[in-house]
């Protein structure tokens, strides 16, 4: 009897669907390029398309699984991009999301520097994230010029988590994503709200968090409607995409060195 593995990348230059068999090997894959474009009037910005490259992950994954009874395929899970976000509404529904390179928040950035010199260090050495790119000062952001879709966010994730939510309905994040929000604590592997208390944005918008590997959902009716996937199969923690891959590549004790190429390149 065969068995197979889904995964979803939602990169930063493309979005892919790869079909895996239980030894490893590669089945069927779906690719597609995007592009992330800026606002009008919002320098540096760099919104994440969420309509559009839904259809897109949705095509690739329709070709990914082309050549295979879909009821032979154990479980979905997917990487994406760090430090992307997506917020939603109560009902769950997408109302704002970003790319990676995002830096539209930049004069919050300079505010919250210039307010507490110590706090980015601080703050660092928790969540391992500065700053720069990280969901904090992007809320603030969002706070200050569209105050309305900040007082209808219920939610926040990362981009991959956003995929599984897409598919099963259910909304929550792994560490290896999370962490580069700002607000999580690496060390206890969950939310750390206490910086968001600290500069004024909402504390209970935050998911819950699951470890990499881990059934957390299953594939729900509008998932399978729309993707083809058969509804119930499971649906795993994903996260970091080059985090992943060094896993991948059996790259996870000290001193071991990967470099993982794409739109950008990584040294690990």
């Amino acid at each position: 009897k065969k068995e197979y593995l889904l995964t979803i990348d939602a990169g930063t230059g493309s979005g892919r669907a790869v079909l895996f068999d239980t030894a490893g090997n590669q089945i069927g894959i779906g690719q597609e390029e995007w592009s992330h474009k800026s606002v009008k009037g919002v320098p540096n910005s760099m919104d994440f398309d969420f309509k559009q490259n839904w259809k897109l992950i949705i095509r690739c994954i329709k070709k990914a699984i082309s050549t295979i009874d879909t009821r032979e395929i154990k479980a979905v899970t997917a990487t994406s991009m760090r430090e992307g976000i997506v917020l939603y509404d109560k009902m769950g529904k997408e109302l704002f999301a970003v790319a990676n390179v995002d830096a539209r928040a930049d004069k919050e950035v300079a505010a919250l520097n210039s307010g507490n010199p110590d706090l980015e260090k601080q703050w660092y050495e928790i969540s391992g994230q500065t700053f720069a790119l990280g969901a904090l000062p992007r809320l603030l952001w969002v706070k200050k010029n569209l105050p309305d879709i900040y007082e209808r966010t219920e939610r926040i994730s990362m981009i991959s988590d956003w995929v599984l939510a897409k598919l099963s309905g259910v909304i929550a994040v792994d560490p290896s994503n999370a962490g580069t929000s700002g607000v999580f604590s690496l060390k206890d592997r969950k939310w750390d709200t206490t910086m968001a208390k600290q500069i004024g944005i909402k504390e209970d918008i935050f998911p819950p968090v699951y470890e990499s590997g881990e059934k957390f959902a299953e594939v729900n009716q509008q998932g399978s409607d729309e993707s083809g996937l058969l509804k119930g199969t499971s649906v795993v923690m994903g996260g970091g995409d080059v985090q992943l891959g060094s896993a991948g590549l059996g790259v996870v004790k000290s001193g071991e060195c990967a470099i993982l190429g794409g739109t950008f390149w990584q040294q690990l």
